[in-house]
């Protein structure tokens, strides 16, 4: 696509997003506290503590934010996700070792300290409670396996495709001459840079485009211009194309808090609470002054004089002078009015503390509300209402980043070699003549890929996963146990409950790792070895029994004889 095009289409997205920039500005300002400036050039650093007098939507944002994403992702891969084969396949041994192997490769990749997922994350999900629309990239990193890395929508700006999901991603950012050359090299600059840059000016700053969509047309070459997604790099002011590249799909995975159908950005609960955060503010502003004046209230003096200009000053710490005369004796310094009474204000406020938590649902995320002693079966009831309540905020951050994000890793370990290589492919050739040892992908699973079968499915062992399912836990848990009771009085029961199955299902829900139950065929080798075992015991007890019934009857035999 000509860059001149891409300049256009990025234009007219910008333009569309005017409204929504001056929404983001204001919830920068009174959530964030931070002057992110939507509408003008970025300031780093500023902050906006002037005009804010109440810091309760940060504080239900922040926590909002690390409750959800607790439940979502709870500190590591490891503890987060397996990866686990498809329903319709069958596993054996070495089918369960080579996904042992996967999960585990993955998520020590993910959890690499230098490949920077954890801060990405919570840089995300605070993104989504206060402007809904972020996203989460991840490519090949330099020190680290993957590199993951936040976007919001300050330097993004996105388009969608049909299903309503984002298939266009436009960054645009204002980066320093010396940024741009370390970024791209010299020679590859616009003259307009090389001349900044020979003028030691490189602290002078330059906007620079970042383009990734869908390609339109693709190159006589087997590599990055070839694939399905292109990423343009282009200096802004001259359209000069820094870099260019492509992916296999797309590198930074945009999720939207919730949306609406004809709209491209999401609705977070910092929009909707925003009036109450404004009133808030507005409030503890109005309580801050009452404050001050009934700690300090203002003063009259008698004297001789008139009262001067006949203008009462009755803000805190004024003196007003008044004359004496009709006085009546009165104390010669005395306080004009009563104290403010701040009652009224202070019992809005909280109400307004507790609205605002409603609307970043803190009182389902975060649970301790419940005094009231209950049973188990109680507490499982009021632990599934509140489950399904949170449904909704799960689903579509799982669908729309984490699943995809995972995806995209297994893809990028895939294509390193990561989890083992084909027989007779050049991967293979290359470990040989490196001295290593390979290790192969089952033939199975290759013959899944040549068919375009998937060959994994990602399994959530997060507490978020463990809701949608506790419901299916507790039935099976309840089914097993009544009809082990039941066996006591018909034994044919057993026959009816495959105790098999219900482990594994009900280790398959509480995400355990693989290995822990055995699988089906190592299973069976060892239910036959204890089968052959049994009956070679019965045929020795047997023998042994045959061999004393010999012994006996000779014995009577002799002893009729005599």
């Amino acid at each position: 696509m000509d860059p001149k095009e891409l300049k256009d289409t990025f234009d007219a997205l910008k333009a569309e997003r005017k409204t929504w920039d001056s929404h983001f500005q204001l919830l920068g300002e009174y959530i964030s506290m931070i002057k992110q400036n939507f509408q003008g050039s970025h300031a780093p650093g500023e902050f906006l503590v002037e005009d804010i007098y109440d810091a309760t939507g940060a504080f239900a944002a922040h926590n909002a934010a690390s409750a959800l994403l607790g439940m979502l992702w709870p500190g590591t891969a490891r503890q987060a996700v397996e990866i686990t084969p498809p329903d319709d396949l069958e596993t054996d041994t070495e089918l369960a070792e080579f996904y042992e192997r996967v999960t585990d490769r993955l998520v020590r990749a993910m959890d690499d300290p230098k490949a920077n997922l954890s801060l990405s994350l919570d840089e995300y999900m605070l993104d989504q409670m206060i402007f809904a629309t972020s996203g989460v990239g991840v490519e090949k990193g330099d020190e680290s396996k993957l590199l993951f890395k936040p976007y919001g929508v300050k330097e993004m700006y996105i388009d969608e495709g049909k299903n309503g999901r984002v298939d266009a991603i436009y960054l645009f950012f204002e980066w320093t001459v010396k940024r741009a050359v370390k970024e791209y090299g010299l020679e590859n600059v616009s003259d307009k840079i090389r001349q900044k840059w020979e003028q030691n000016k490189k602290q002078d700053k330059v906007k620079i485009l970042i383009c990734i969509n869908e390609r339109t047309e693709f190159k006589a070459t087997m590599g990055a211009l070839s694939m399905p997604y292109q990423s343009v790099h282009i200096e802004y002011d001259t359209s000069h194309v820094l870099k260019e590249s492509g992916f296999g799909d797309l590198p930074i995975k945009v999720g939207r808090f919730r949306k609406l159908n004809y709209e491209r950005y999401g609705r977070s609960p910092g929009m909707n609470a925003l009036p109450d955060i404004r009133e808030a503010n507005a409030l503890r502003e109005a309580v801050i002054i009452a404050t001050e004046k009934a700690l300090d209230m203002p003063k009259g003096i008698l004297d001789d004089g008139m009262l001067g200009g006949g203008v009462i000053d009755t803000s805190a710490k004024a003196i007003n002078v008044f004359n004496a005369t009709g006085s009546n004796g009165g104390p010669p310094i005395f306080d004009i009015g009563t104290p403010p009474d701040i009652r009224a204000a202070l019992e809005r406020l909280e109400e307004l503390k507790n609205t605002i938590a409603q609307h970043f649902h803190l009182d389902r995320l975060i649970d301790f509300n419940n005094e009231t002693q209950m049973t188990f079966g109680e507490a499982q009831i009021r632990n599934a209402i509140r489950n399904a309540s949170l449904s909704s905020l799960f689903s579509r951050q799982i669908s729309e980043v984490f699943t995809p994000l995972i995806v995209r890793c297994v893809s990028l370990l895939f294509e390193m070699g990561e989890f083992g290589v084909a027989k007779g492919s050049e991967q293979e050739q290359a470990l040989i003549a490196a001295g290593k040892e390979p290790e192969y992908i089952p033939d199975v699973l290759l013959q899944r890929l040549d068919r375009g079968e998937e060959i994994y499915e990602i399994t959530y062992k997060t507490q978020a996963a463990n809701a949608s399912k506790s419901e299916l836990y507790i039935g099976i848990l309840d089914v097993l146990s009544f009809g082990i009771q039941a066996m006591q009085v018909d034994p044919t029961i057993r026959h009816r409950v495959d105790l098999h199955e219900g482990l594994k299902e009900i280790g398959s829900i509480r995400g355990l790792p693989v290995g822990i139950l055995r699988q089906d065929d190592e299973v069976a080798e060892r239910m036959q070895a204890e089968q052959q075992q049994m009956a070679q015991q019965q045929q020795l007890e047997a023998g042994v029994m045959g061999a004393d019934i010999v012994d006996k009857l000779a014995s009577a035999n002799k002893a009729v004889r005599m």
